[in-house]
């Protein structure tokens, strides 16, 4: 919940939030997830779940604030065997320690009011389904930000991020007047890697030891979008045909 109502990147909380009406029926996710598992002989085999979106529920994409990020901090926490092997850690032998729940919460909300980073909460019927950032953003010459993302277990294998990343990119480039946004991913990383390809990124290299991740150093494949390469009318628009929605 957003106490004071504050200002983000020196708007109102409402202007940066993104609303998706219905997207299971108008087809722009899928109705079901499928999730792998590992049979008794060691083969991988496919299941189908559930998605965390049903037909006629709205998916809503906001800046997270205050006390969103103990509901954020809980949903990671639920997940956290899902989201693990792609997590960044400090390195091994780093004499930095990571700030309590609450350190984070003000530091990170100090950077959204400067302009420096935008943490964004995807839920549906108020329920946290993921988180989207843009952080490390630079303005002057360069203008740019690094944008990552994660989706709760039972959000995944429907397309639901795919939209969203496509979304918060389009706000950054179209509407806050951000030059280039960089995304980078671990080369085991399937789903990640086919998002970006999907929602047309453009790879831009392969970076060695670029992160630690899991608490050890991890190559990623590196992409991007600039305000030259972004299709008109936005990500949204030409891969989804319909204009992006903000409240």
């Amino acid at each position: 919940m957003l106490f004071g109502r504050p200002r983000i990147w020196g708007r109102h909380p409402d202007e940066l939030t993104i609303r998706i009406d219905d997207p299971v029926g108008r087809a722009l996710i899928r109705p079901h997830g499928s999730a792998s598992r590992i049979g008794a002989t060691g083969s991988a085999a496919r299941t189908v779940r559930d998605s965390a979106v049903k037909l006629g529920d709205s998916v809503v994409i906001r800046p997270a604030y205050g006390s969103d990020h103990l509901r954020i901090e809980k949903a990671r926490a639920e997940n956290s065997a899902w989201l693990k092997p792609w997590e960044a850690t400090l390195p091994v032998g780093s004499t930095e320690e990571l700030p309590d729940i609450w350190t984070y919460q003000r530091q990170v909300d100090r950077q959204q009011k400067r302009g420096t980073s935008l943490v964004m909460m995807v839920e549906c019927d108020r329920q946290p389904l993921g988180l989207i950032t843009v952080s490390n953003v630079q303005w002057g010459a360069m203008c740019q930000g690094v944008l990552g993302y994660w989706m709760v277990r039972k959000a995944a294998g429907v397309g639901l991020g795919a939209l969203c990343v496509a979304g918060v990119i389009d706000l950054m480039i179209g509407e806050l007047g951000l030059h280039r946004v960089e995304v980078n991913v671990r080369p085991e990383n399937d789903r990640s890697l086919g998002l970006c390809r999907k929602i047309g990124l453009r790879e831009e290299g392969y970076k060695k030891r670029y992160m630690c991740i899991a608490g050890r150093w991890a190559d990623h494949v590196s992409f991007a979008l600039d305000t030259e390469s972004w299709p008109e009318g936005g990500i949204v628009q030409s891969v989804w045909k319909m204009p992006l929605t903000l409240t």
